[in-house]
Parts: structure tokens; sequence; C-alpha cells
């Protein structure tokens, strides 16, 4: 990671990569935007969709979990009636 994505501030990161995925704009252009370059836009980028990829995983065993658990709660049930 570049020296200037480490002293950026969230906001300004998040803005950046805002700005290239709500208007499918170039990286090129977003880095002159913002006056950064093209590879710390690429960098944010890359970083905010392994950290989307993440919270998908995530979502997806939390909800195995919650049928699990679901289910784990109706068994129990039948054992105690």
């Amino acid at each position: 990671m570049s020296r200037v994505t480490k002293s950026m501030t969230p906001k300004l990161a998040q803005r950046i990569v805002e700005e290239v995925k709500r208007n499918d704009a170039l990286l090129s252009e977003v880095a002159k935007k913002f006056g950064v370059s093209t590879k710390t836009v690429y960098q944010l980028v890359r970083q905010s969709e392994q950290q989307g990829g993440r919270a998908s995983t995530l979502r997806t065993e939390i909800d195995k979990l919650t049928m699990q658990l679901n289910y784990l709660m109706r068994e129990l049930k039948l054992i105690q009636d």
C-alpha cells in the first residue's frame, strides 16, 4: 500500500471508490480529480472489493449457522415435549 493510502482519511478513500463504481469512471480520471495516482485508486478499489467479498462470505456463513440453530432448537423442543 502506498504512503498516500495510509495517510488518506477513510472518508476520502470511500469517496474515491464510490466515484469509480457509481460513475463507472476510468481510474485515471478519478485519480486526476482527487489528486492521487492511478495506482492508489486501483489499490483502493481492489481493497474495497476484497472487503466486500469477505462480507458476503460472512453473511453466507451467518445464514447457514442461523438455519442450523433453528433446526437444533426445533429438535430440542421435540425432545422436551
